[in-house]
């Protein structure tokens, strides 16, 4: 009987297969107003300092209090940015692609 099991391997949208231990951290930035620099990316995002609220959608976002996404301070979200959405959070965040670089 063999020991070896089947491995399944996620792939994105364009069937490249994800490998999250490579993150692009050249390509970091902090992000507290609306940003659409990570479009079609696979990000992880992380509060700096605070929690923070975070909304992605199409066109300019603006979060505060009790809205979005909670990330709470010593966490972290993993998530894709779509073309033509924007992030932004109401503390500020370290946004931090995930792939091949």
């Amino acid at each position: 009987m063999s020991s070896f099991r089947n491995v399944k391997v996620a792939e994105d949208a364009y069937q490249n297969k994800l490998q999250f231990a490579h993150i692009d951290t050249a390509s970091a930035a902090n992000v507290t107003t609306s940003t659409a620099a990570f479009a079609e990316k696979h990000v992880v995002i992380t509060p700096v300092s605070s929690d923070a609220w975070i909304v992605i959608g199409a066109g300019s976002q603006s979060p505060s209090t009790n809205t979005g996404k909670l990330i709470t301070f010593g966490s972290s979200y993993t998530t894709i940015i779509r073309a033509g959405e924007q992030i932004a959070s109401s503390a500020t965040v370290n946004v931090c692609p995930l792939g091949e670089v």
